[in-house]
């Protein structure tokens, strides 16, 4: 019997070819690589500049080499000149999928017209990515990772409200962007294999990074409320580190993890008092509780406390640096790492993340190390036929998932917006509840609620909802109960994906594991999406988003100049799980067409943090490199900073990649084109000046720049509207749609295919599909399901009914800063947005279909 190790990749037979230069499409094309597609990686005769990147402007070829390394193991490289075109041609007709960032040395630069071949192969799928999209005013326009995270949204809720917007550390929008491109070239391949039809997918980094804002733009969206940076005096059981003995602890609450119990763990009642029960309180009483949280962590080692911590059941996290994710003991248990000989560094060896998930049956593997510069080129074009095979003719017109039917067993944010993702690419989401306890998107991370209005049934009124389970239907089942289990044992038998976050001991404990699944339903792919994956010692420890945050690296590399650690945006890791797990699953489903099996995905979120600061490992390991918490320093500028304008603040991202653009940037601040001078002119120069003016003539003058944008700004924004970004969405009980975020990228199927992702429907009420889907689906009698109803395996409404969910405090958030605006005019702002939108949709039916002449 063959071992995982030798068997092929789940995209064994799949060819990629890569073009163009950047660290997101090269993570994208290496991502698929590693599920077993043979990329193929197109320079010119000089190398791809990625080879030359490294660590910023003055990094070491040592540093250079290492890091692209990471992003181009298990590739071939072809080298051809810019004349090439025939050439190339033939490549790209023997390949399955293209991946592209428009730029330089992109297809259009040798002279290929990949719209023209898309209609010539119709199987053909093209994948691009760019800054800010094809289309739109914004068009063509490059960006550092600073201006990215300031225009896209990001910024303007990390970091306190008393300082400046602040930036995620290193470059975090590049990798964000490689993992969307990485599923989003799958979901294409899983349509041409299903349908005949491949399609075009432009990606925009803006987006992908906007996309994370499921909280902060349900803020607008159904309230009115523009949310701001944290107070400076905030909540200390949210996550922001804590000072212990040799580092920083996180610890948080949640609804599941009351503050209580913290009187438990340090053995002090003190956590018990009324003053410390909510976040607002906490945030009002927040140095005292300082003060007692001081008294016990002062003394405390940071590894030991969170081992404490995770072991009797707490939401912990401890800052890591990169040394430390590379003598993690977990890490090594899971076997994250691949080891690339580099004998110059002071190690010997550079060891690098090569594990973003664990695949039962088709295991992501680092077969060849990154090649040299046309290394494969002689190989691979003799291979190559003078006319590749013509495409049979296409089946019926469909998306990647039309057909499929998904179980969603999770809960908050991870897994549910992947299924929401899953949902708009076609599939039939089933979301299962429980009877005894709700989803904290519909109660905690609920609000708000519609117009602030909890109304009789406010589990059914929440926003944040309606973003992350968009077009699914509910049912409710006790999995604790033996009736519960075979009902859902029933509904896998026709059901293609299973996806759960239960820490690993619960799906054991009911028998439901995937051996137990599959003996049901041979084909069935399932996904089990926990903080630390299912084996190592950590496996059992509880974990969201923002503790995970410290203890995946991300928080050492985040903060202000000269300061602490911090955390950023809001729950960022669940993003990248979303990214990371949707790729898997469709690589696992792709696989399945040729094979007929379904696998087991086992995604530990921790291991993911590893994949997106290669920098800071590669600093720790190759000698003379550094990375370090550098607050809105841009890794790959000369000069970079966020600036006030006159109005309050409303600011203004700036950077400077070389020294024609620090001249560019010093003639319109009229000062020398040195840091120190520019640093003060800056200034000066943004606080006089309205933000959206300074911004303007910023760019005008080939600068790259950037206002810092909050959620109002976002459905204003003219890129986002004539991307189609925001998709108007009907919610009962409200008059008018509302906007939600939909997909980072434009979509348009090959040849006469008209089908387009899309949000179907807003979040399902709880239990609307008990009737249809348990009754009439599984042949339930009406006695059955008011039986079943008596005895709580199912509910028409949850137990915590009774429990009143009151409307937010608007007046305490706006003192504290955390909103910083209330829009009364909101409902008619909205109202003008929405009919602009549909006058413009009535002259383009389908926004994201337009072609990009590119390709």
């Amino acid at each position: 019997m063959s071992t995982p190790e030798d068997r092929a990749g789940a995209l064994a037979g799949t060819r990629v070819v890569e073009l163009g230069t950047g660290i997101e499409s090269s993570f994208a094309a290496r991502v698929l690589g590693d599920y077993g597609a043979e990329v193929i990686k197109v320079e010119t005769p000089d190398g791809d500049p990625l080879r030359r990147l490294g660590l910023g402007p003055h990094t070491s070829a040592e540093q250079a080499e290492v890091l692209f390394d990471y992003l181009n193991w298990n590739k071939s490289s072809v080298s051809l000149p810019a004349t090439s075109t025939a050439e190339l041609t033939r490549l790209v007709r023997s390949a399955d999928i293209v991946i592209q960032r428009h730029g330089a040395w992109d297809a259009a630069a040798y002279g290929v017209d990949l719209g023209a071949e898309r209609e010539r192969r119709p199987r053909l799928v093209v994948a691009a990515v760019s800054d800010f999209g094809s289309g739109g005013p914004y068009e063509g326009r490059d960006a550092s990772d600073l201006v990215l995270h300031a225009v896209s949204g990001i910024m303007q809720i990390s970091g306190t409200s008393d300082r400046p917007p602040l930036k995620p550390g290193l470059r975090q929008s590049r990798y964000c962007a490689g993992l969307n491109l990485a599923y989003v070239a799958l979901a294409a391949r899983l349509q041409a294999i299903r349908t005949g039809l491949g399609a075009f997918a432009d990606l925009s980094t803006l987006e992908c990074l906007s996309s994370e804002l499921v909280l902060n733009e349900a803020h607008y969206a159904f309230l009115g409320a523009v949310q701001g940076r944290r107070p400076r005096e905030q909540d200390p059981l949210a996550g922001e580190p804590l000072p212990v003995e040799d580092g920083w602890v996180s610890l948080q609450t949640s609804g599941l993890l009351n503050v209580d119990r913290l009187a438990e763990l340090f053995d002090d009642e003190r956590f018990r008092e009324e003053r410390f029960a909510s976040s607002e309180q906490r945030t009002e009483h927040a140095r005292e509780l300082l003060e007692i949280l001081g008294e016990h962590l002062s003394t405390r080692k940071s590894a030991e406390f969170f081992t404490e911590a995770g072991t009797k059941g707490y939401l912990a996290g401890f800052v890591q640096t990169a040394g430390d994710l590379l003598n993690c003991a977990h890490l090594r248990a899971r076997q994250v790492f691949h080891t690339v000989g580099r004998p110059q560094t002071g190690r010997g060896r550079v060891e690098l993340p090569a594990s973003l998930a664990a695949l039962s049956r088709t295991p992501m593997r680092v077969r060849r190390s990154a090649p040299t510069i046309g290394e494969h080129t002689a190989s691979v074009m003799s291979a190559l036929h003078e006319e590749a095979a013509p495409d049979e003719a296409p089946g019926p017109d469909h998306g990647p998932l039309t057909g499929m039917r998904v179980l969603d067993l999770s809960t908050v944010f991870a897994v549910p917006y992947m299924s929401a993702l899953m949902a708009d690419l076609g599939a039939e989401v089933i979301k299962v509840e429980a009877p005894g306890r709700l989803d904290q998107t519909r109660t905690m991370f609920g609000r708000p609620y519609f117009d602030n209005d909890p109304g009789v049934d406010w589990w059914n009124r929440s926003a944040t909802f309606q973003v992350v389970n968009r077009g699914k239907r509910s049912i409710t089942l006790d999995l604790g109960q033996p009736e519960g289990r075979e009902l859902l044992k029933r509904l896998v038998r026709d059901s293609d994906v299973l996806l759960d976050n239960f820490t690993p001991r619960v799906l054991p404990k009911w028998g439901l594991t995937y051996d137990d699944l599959v003996a049901i339903n041979p084909r069935l792919v399932m996904l089990s999406n926990t903080g630390y994956g299912s084996t190592g010692p950590w496996s059992s420890f509880r974990a969201q988003g923002t503790t995970l945050e410290a203890t995946m690296g991300l928080t050492e590399y985040t903060g202000y100049a000269g300061g602490p650690p911090s955390k950023f945006g809001q729950s960022y890791p669940d993003f990248l799980a979303c990214w990371a797990g949707i790729g898997a699953v469709l690589a696992a489903l792709i696989s399945r067409e040729t094979t007929d099996e379904g696998q087991w995905i086992d995604l530990g979120m921790y291991q993911l943090g590893a994949a997106v600061i290669p920098e800071a490992l590669i600093a720790e390991q190759v000698q003379g490199a550094t990375v370090s918490r550098a607050g809105n320093q841009d890794l790959d500028a000369l000069f970079s900073g966020v600036f006030e304008s006159s109005d309050a603040d409303r600011w203004i991202a700036v950077s400077a990649p070389d020294a024609d653009a620090l001249r560019r940037l010093a003639a319109v601040a009229e000062c020398e084109p040195v840091p120190a001078a520019l640093e003060r002119a800056m200034t000066s120069w943004c606080h006089a000046r309205e933000r959206d003016v300074a911004v303007e003539t910023l760019i005008s003058a080939g600068v790259q720049a950037g206002a810092v944008n909050d959620a109002r700004d976002l459905l204003t924004d003219p890129q986002l509207a004539a991307r189609g970004f925001y998709e108007w969405v009907e919610v009962e009980a409200l008059p008018q749609p509302r906007p939600v975020i939909g997909r980072p990228f434009r979509w348009q199927s090959n040849g006469a295919g008209s089908w387009q992702p899309q949000i179907r429907a807003g979040g399902p009420r709880y239990a609307e599909g008990n009737a249809e889907l348990l009754g009439r689906g599984l042949g339930l009698t009406a006695d059955q399901m008011a039986s079943l109803d008596r005895q709580g395996v199912i509910a028409s409404r949850p137990a915590q009914h009774a429990h009143q969910h009151g409307p937010m405090d608007l007046a305490a958030l706006l003192e504290s800063r955390e909103l910083v605006q209330l829009d009364p005019d909101y409902a008619a702002d909205l109202a003008r947005l929405w009919k602009r939108q549909s006058r413009r949709t009535a002259h383009d039916p389908v926004p994201q279909g337009t072609t990009d002449e590119r390709c």
